[in-house]
């Protein structure tokens, strides 16, 4: 029995779900917050700096602890959705998606037949141990598939609220900095003229009955729950020494 994806409920819900955002491999400290009443685990695996074993390993212990591994992956081709969801992870975000042609394609490559055309492979060893036979299997992993379209660019804006009514994605987010850059302003993802083409866009989506993760994501990113804890702990210690 594959466990229910938190990230596909909240999306189709709207319950507000929270996560740790991982940029490099770290197992254990997936252990140290997952009591934080987390519900997922998300891997950058387009920026962050993960092989194949660290991402399997980290699916591995967010299962262990209850949380949904989500990554975003490097590129949409079927041989890294199809490795990336053979390692465990039970979510995939799409970078750079433009078109419904490529949601489409995206689709195909991450469900099992009747949804899409999934190559199916022996990765985890559920794949073996499930107890199901192998139609009932593969339609399991389907329904605990979850599916995001990444908007990054002013081809992607027009064109969102189509790609949100592909059958089989769940959701939709945007990547902000690459986002301002292609509407003509590099690094400065809160311009106003950024936060009125997401505002717009995210009524669009919400229109087709679709969510962005905003509307029902939380996350912290790993690099600043360290240095948020440093300051405060050693910030703390040195008024203390300062105050004696």
């Amino acid at each position: 029995m594959l466990a229910r994806n938190a990230v596909k409920h909240a999306a189709a819900s709207g319950d507000v779900i929270r996560g740790i955002h991982m940029t490099f491999a770290a197992p254990a400290a997936i252990e140290v917050v997952a009591s934080e009443r987390l519900h997922f685990v998300y891997i950058d695996g387009e920026h962050g700096c993960f092989d194949w074993r660290d991402i399997e390993l980290m699916c591995i212990v967010a299962e262990r602890h209850g949380l949904t591994p989500i990554a975003r992956i490097p590129d949409p081709s079927s041989a890294t959705i199809t490795r990336f969801l053979d390692r465990g992870v039970r979510g995939i975000v799409v970078p750079h998606v433009d078109s419904v042609e490529d949601a489409r394609r995206v689709i195909d490559a991450a469900y099992f037949a009747p949804a899409g055309a999934r190559s199916f492979g022996a990765g985890r060893p559920e794949y073996w141990e499930n107890g199901a036979d192998r139609a009932t299997y593969m339609a399991a992993c389907n329904r605990a598939l979850s599916v995001c379209m990444m908007i990054e660019s002013t081809t992607g804006l027009v064109l969102a609220d189509q790609i949100a009514q592909v059958p089989g994605v769940d959701y939709l987010s945007f990547g902000l900095l690459d986002l301002a850059q292609s509407l003509g302003h590099p690094g400065e993802s809160a311009h106003p003229a950024v936060k009125q083409a997401v505002a717009e866009c995210t009524t669009r989506i919400n229109k087709v009955g679709k969510r962005v993760r905003e509307d029902f994501m939380r996350f912290a990113c790993v690099n600043d729950v360290l240095r948020a804890g440093m300051r405060m702990l050693l910030e703390g210690k040195d008024a203390a020494a300062h105050s004696a």
